[in-house]
């Protein structure tokens, strides 16, 4: 005789056969304190919501109340009764002797945040047990798909991010949201890189872009100031994903800036490098990205930096699908390790507006935060290279235009300094004599335009330049004659007279 075979219980069909997480009391205590002191609802609600409670009958009191508020109904058991009663839901909400009860033997009112986290925490724990089931009943199908389940799972773990967002408010009253204060952004690099945010480098190649984030991974390490002009409010956990030169490259230009003072108090602990081996790098690889998530996030990185985007993506840039798809793969990268992330991404579009000078589709350079370009590189000899670099940050005050410097001559390697504190406007000078327009200006320095006309709001900011004549209005003013104002001499020190533009000089 045959004996039966029983079928196993699953690690899943145990699981659910457990109590799902959830704390009672702190409910009780959540909704007896908004009938004591109306306030107290506000205060839960910065950390659970409503739809967060456990018992059927305490969703549909805290639903109630949340109503009543934004009615600007008093809440009360009396007016709580009548409300629930209007809308037929009384009886399952417990009933009246439940909400006669509900307040008594009430723990300290002043504890109602502390019970909304505790709340929230038990919500959450239940949302991923039912997600997680659902992976494992899918996992032991004959025909399960590897990558649709890690998507999946990566994806309830963004979806709990998002409804845990720290009580985040998601809409208001137009009056409420003008009083509102929302804090400004922080940011990683001031100026440069917000924290949590998306920022792009657009350079074409052999422009020191690879120098600059292998700097940036090093010296966030230590906050203050980095390489003479980027300040660092406090210390970043950076993870260098560095593909774009072989690691050999790569260790020894990191073995170059130690050898420097102004790397040599770095943290260590606080880098985590990912070299170039043998082998694809595709983000768009579902194995190959969860692989990139899970070591940035063990790592507990704060910036990740992806060197450089053809050997993270193998699509076409130029397709506003595939570009749109990458985009949603970078943010997806972004909300699952909490980090930062700066793309570094090829130009291919020379003397472009700086939204406009990247490779590829515009949903790359839309996607950022901010957009950081490197231009105009000159050598002097072999040991000597300099670099323009512009930014448009989104999020707040953009870094104003500064040249970098790599230098194997001097102990310092790697320095930044403000155009108009180089030999730039000088340069500037030579090519621009007497009045000149925003387009002479854009052809001397070999940018757009656009870039052209930033850089003269800094220079008249600066003193630098002032207008001769007025042009046609517009963004660009392209009529517009400028002139440089001349600097002082021992004659204009002795002549307090004002120097007059060119055109009034020649009138004379």
């Amino acid at each position: 005789m045959a004996t039966p075979i029983n079928s196993p219980r699953t690690h899943s069909d145990e699981l659910l056969s457990k109590p799902l997480p959830h704390n009672i009391e702190a409910e009780r205590s959540i909704l007896g304190a908004v009938l004591l002191d109306n306030s107290a609802l506000d205060r839960a609600l910065h950390h659970c919501t409503a739809a967060d409670f456990f018992l059927p009958q305490h969703r549909y009191i805290a639903r109630a109340m949340v109503e009543m508020q934004k009615k600007q109904t008093p809440i009360d058991t009396t007016l709580l009764m009548e409300y629930l009663t209007s809308r037929n839901e009384l009886d399952a909400a417990g009933g009246v002797p439940y909400l006669s009860q509900l307040a008594d033997g009430l723990p300290r009112v002043t504890n109602v945040e502390h019970y909304g986290k505790i709340v929230a925490e038990k919500a959450a724990l239940r949302r991923l047990i039912h997600e997680t089931h659902d992976v494992q009943q899918k996992a032991l199908a004959a025909d399960a798909n590897i990558p649709a389940l890690q998507k999946q799972l990566a994806a309830a773990s963004v979806a709990e991010m998002k409804a845990n967002g720290n009580g985040a408010k998601h809409s208001f009253g137009l009056e409420e949201f003008l009083v509102h204060e929302f804090p400004a952004p922080e940011h990683l690099i001031e100026m440069l890189i917000p924290r949590g945010g998306s920022a792009l480098i657009v350079a074409m190649p052999h422009h020191l872009k690879s120098w600059f984030t292998t700097a940036l991974a090093l010296g966030m390490t230590v906050p203050g100031t980095l390489m003479g002009k980027l300040e660092v409010p406090k210390p970043v956990r950076t993870y260098l994903a560095s593909i774009e030169d072989p690691g050999g490259t790569l260790q020894w230009r990191i073995q170059q800036m130690m050898r420097t003072s102004t790397f040599r108090d770095l943290d260590p602990k606080l880098v985590k490098i990912c070299p170039r081996t043998q082998g694809s790098y595709d983000i768009m690889h579902e194995p190959t990205f969860q692989w990139l998530c899970r070591d940035a996030k063990e790592h507990g990185a704060e910036l990740v930096i992806l060197d450089v985007l053809r050997r993270w993506f193998s699509g076409d840039i130029n397709s506003p699908k595939e570009s749109a798809a990458l985009c949603e793969q970078l943010d997806r990268l972004r909300d699952i390790t909490g980090a930062a992330l700066l793309l570094v991404h090829h130009e291919n579009r020379k003397a472009a507006d700086i939204m406009q000078a990247s490779a590829g589709s515009f949903n790359i350079p839309g996607w950022a935060n901010s957009v950081i370009q490197f231009k105009r590189k000159m050598q002097q000899g072999e040991k000597i290279s300099h670099v323009e670099i512009e930014v448009d940050n989104k999020l707040g005050p953009s870094l104003e235009p500064v040249r970098m410097t790599l230098d194997f001559t001097s102990e310092v390697l790697l320095r930044i300094e403000a155009l108009e504190d180089s030999e730039a406007v000088s340069e500037i000078r030579e090519k621009l004599t007497g009045e000149w327009t925003v387009r002479d200006l854009a052809e001397a320095l070999d940018v757009h335009k656009a870039n052209a006309y930033r850089r003269l709001k800094k220079m008249k900011a600066a003193g630098i330049v002032e207008q001769a004549k007025a042009g046609k209005k517009g963004r660009i003013g392209g009529l517009a004659r400028w002139y440089f104002v001349q600097e002082n001499s021992d004659a204009d020190l002795e002549d307090d007279t004002p120097t007059p533009p060119p055109s009034q000089r020649r009138l004379n």
